[in-house]
């Protein structure tokens, strides 16, 4: 999902906040029955409601679509010729990375979710780390391994590389 969808994705959740309140308090006679009752009378014949209602039925198909990947890309075109087309799947680079990641001494339990937009690679590599090892190094290492394996293999350069350490362990002394 891009900034616009998440903004988009924010304020429908909070739309949907407000109208659970509402549900609650209603079934709850915090609001009256009869208050209810002549809102929703107010409807018909009402075009803002009809064009919220439509606004409301978009936005929620677009993020159905948004979170079931249909607007993002899921392939990687490394050549196109006469003969056809050579692909790669966001999948396979993924797993790709991953190991290339997993080859640095230190690092472990790595997870990769890369973004594909025409001829540009990004990754966001989850990783732990083992005690001892020092983080720049390592982080310069991976990027490094990625870069240049990516090119190499593939032919394509990755732009951006994040790589987020979700955990470092200790080193297993308790003292105490």
């Amino acid at each position: 999902m891009g900034i616009t969808d998440r903004i988009i994705l924010t304020l429908y959740t909070f739309l949907m906040a407000v109208v659970a309140i509402l549900l609650v308090l209603g079934s709850l006679g915090v609001i009256p029955h009869q208050a209810i009752l002549n809102f929703i009378a107010t409807i018909p014949g009402n075009w803002e409601y009809a064009v919220g209602g439509v606004i409301l039925l978009l936005v929620s198909i677009r993020l159905l679509l948004a979170g079931i990947g249909v607007f993002g890309v899921n392939t990687l075109t490394l050549s196109e010729a006469d003969g056809g087309k050579t692909l790669v799947s966001k999948r396979a680079l993924e797993d790709y990375i991953a190991d290339i990641a997993q080859e640095v001494y230190g690092i472990y339990n790595v997870k990769v979710v890369v973004k594909m937009e025409e001829d540009v690679i990004n990754a966001r590599i989850n990783a732990s780390l083992e005690p001892g090892v020092n983080v720049y190094e390592v982080t310069s290492e991976v990027k490094t391994n990625i870069k240049e394996t990516i090119k190499k293999v593939i032919g394509k350069d990755v732009k951006e590389i994040e790589v987020f350490f979700k955990q470092i362990k200790g080193t297993g002394n308790n003292n105490g």
